[in-house]
């Protein structure tokens, strides 16, 4: 036999197809799964966390609110030097109501004179952790007691009614004298339902680890507090026969802790079973592809029909035929060239089609991403500001402006619903309400029937910013009413200043500009708008407005009603 004979053809193909056939396979195979489970993981501890700050931020400025109420009560010593009226009396427990109402968490008010007899209560009966000894040793009166100057805070269980409670005190004093005590607490169950609005498990303790609220039974101590190995940890956890993952943080100057966990046993579980069922599928398909190679290498030579029918096939107009040729290099580079002849064919029919619709995505796009330099400008500069005033609505303010720069700037969306467009205007109209307090005044009304209607991107905004770029003028306050309907077909957006409005020659001046391809005008806020509506819808659909001197502007908004699956 001679050994420098070269193999056969045949064999060739039958080694080279177990080679680039199998081994790829398995490593793409194996490769996905690990990304898949990689990617699952980092959206599991994303998730997490991002529950975690959610509700830590939810709960903590709940406490805060009530706490700056405590904070207001501490120097009326009226309330425990002199009889309460009844019109007193009235005023502070409807102060109470509103703030319980705005805050969506009710807390009940107790108010005791220095002799600790309640001298005004939410309720007739006196909770557990403001009667008996508790209330000279170990109680929120033993923390206003040592610090009068500091508002105190401490959960307490109630074993009788297997509920928990946190209390609020801050001492009311008379000078230099504490002349009483004022006191919130809020049962763990107003806070339930928050919880039941995240995947994660939560628990919420105080710093010495007492639980106010749980959904998680699995790393209490024997005396139903988080097990210390536990307290403020943030990583992978394992409890028992579970795995979890825990993220945690401190709020309130460390007053209050919350935690977060999501069950991972199950992600651990699935991609063991992954594995095993990967390594089986490799065998099966490992035996399948021996024998199918052998077959494969003998047919391999029939090519030369495939590939004239292919031509037959192009000729008659069919570019959906495509061809597979693995049995010598000269066939496949002539099927591989016959392939990207059709592609490219394909290609350039499909690129004649879109590219009217390319052109008027890219002017919609153009006329969307338009972010006023001068209002990040002003509301940086009043955070700046407000950081040595208000510390709370500075946080409101940033969590806003991050929402509505996020928002505005993402190009992953060109349409979205009412419900999203108006929750970011929203956004926006809070950081003007902040910026401008009493001068700023808005209400929306949007019927709940087209709030899932779709519409484009930023749509309303630019009028917002109009009616605070022209309208306020010489006035002192200026208000906006924003309104949503349904007409039939036809999804009606109403927007309403009243500011100064505009005078006839600069109204005739920009009904005009809408009329033309080009903006003729400087105000490009309307045009935009009108514009971008155009581009998108056929028919009479845009905006329309009318305004007098001094009597403010209104604007009409007529879009086609369409939704997500339409």
């Amino acid at each position: 036999m001679d050994n420098n004979k070269p193999a056969s053809f045949k064999d060739i193909i039958y080694r080279t197809f177990l080679r680039y056939a199998i081994v790829p396979a398995f490593s793409i195979a194996l490769t996905g799964v690990l990304i898949t489970f990689g990617i699952l993981g980092y959206t599991t501890i994303d998730m997490t966390k991002a529950a975690n700050k959610e509700i830590g931020r939810e709960v903590a400025g709940t406490i805060e609110s009530y706490q700056g109420f405590l904070l207001a009560l501490a120097d009326r010593s009226d309330l425990v030097t002199q009889p309460v009226d009844s019109a007193t009396r009235v005023k502070i427990f409807e102060k109470v109501y509103h703030l319980s109402n705005y805050l969506g968490y009710k807390a009940k008010l107790y108010i005791f004179n220095k002799e600790n007899e309640a001298v005004l209560t939410s309720t007739g009966e006196l909770p557990p952790g403001l009667t008996g000894d508790a209330m000279a040793n170990w109680s929120i009166f033993w923390e206003m007691n040592h610090a009068p100057d500091r508002t105190g805070m401490k959960v307490v269980q109630d074993i009788k009614d297997q509920y928990s409670s946190i209390y609020i005190g801050r001492a009311i004093k008379d000078g230099d004298e504490i002349a009483g005590y004022a006191v919130f607490t809020i049962e763990s169950s107003e806070f339930q339902q928050l919880l039941a609005g995240f995947s994660p498990q939560t628990m919420i303790t105080d710093s010495f680890g007492w639980i106010y609220l749980t959904n998680n039974y699995d790393f209490y101590d024997n005396l139903e507090r988080i097990s210390r190995e536990y307290k403020l940890k943030n990583g992978y956890m394992s409890y028992g026969n579970k795995s979890f993952y825990m993220a945690s943080a401190d709020f309130l100057d460390n007053q209050l802790h919350v935690y977060t966990m999501s069950d991972v046993g199950s992600q651990l579980t699935a991609f063991k079973w992954i594995i095993v069922l990967l390594v089986l599928m490799f065998i099966v398909i490992r035996f399948s592809l021996t024998r199918g190679a052998a077959k494969v290498s003998r047919e391999s030579t029939k090519d030369i029909d495939i590939i004239a029918d292919a031509f037959e096939q192009v000729k008659a107009g069919n570019l959906n035929n495509y061809i597979s040729i693995y049995s010598s290099e000269e066939f496949q580079t002539i099927g591989e060239s016959y392939n990207l002849m059709i592609d490219s064919l394909k290609e350039q029919i499909e690129k004649n089609k879109e590219m009217i619709g390319h052109m008027a995505f890219a002017q919609i796009k153009q006329l969307e991403s338009q972010i006023n330099p001068h209002f990040l400008f002003n509301t940086l500069e009043n955070i700046r500001v407000m950081c040595k005033i208000d510390v709370a609505k500075v946080d409101k303010m940033i969590v806003n402006l991050s929402s509505y720069l996020r928002y505005s700037i993402s190009n992953v969306e060109e349409d979205v619903t009412v419900r999203r467009d108006i929750e970011n205007l929203q956004n926006y109209l809070s950081i003007l309400k902040i910026r401008f307090n009493r001068r700023f005044q808005y209400a929306i009304e949007i019927d709940e029937e087209v709030m899932d209607l779709v519409i484009p991107k930023l749509l309303v905004q630019p009028l917002v910013e109009n009616s605070i770029k022209y309208g306020f003028g010489d006035r002192d306050v200026l208000s906006i009413e924003i309104k949503g309907y349904r007409n039939g077909d036809n999804l009606i957006l109403i927007y309403k200043d009243d500011g100064i409005g505009i005078d006839e020659d600069t109204l005739k001046e920009l009904k005009y500009s809408l009329t033309q391809s080009q903006n003729p005008s400087d105000h490009q806020g309307l045009y935009n708008i009108h514009k971008r509506i155009n581009l998108k819808y056929k028919g009479d659909y845009g905006i329309a407005f009318e305004s007098k001197p001094d009597q403010g502007v209104t604007f009409t908004l007529m879009l086609p009603v369409c939704r997500k699956n339409a």
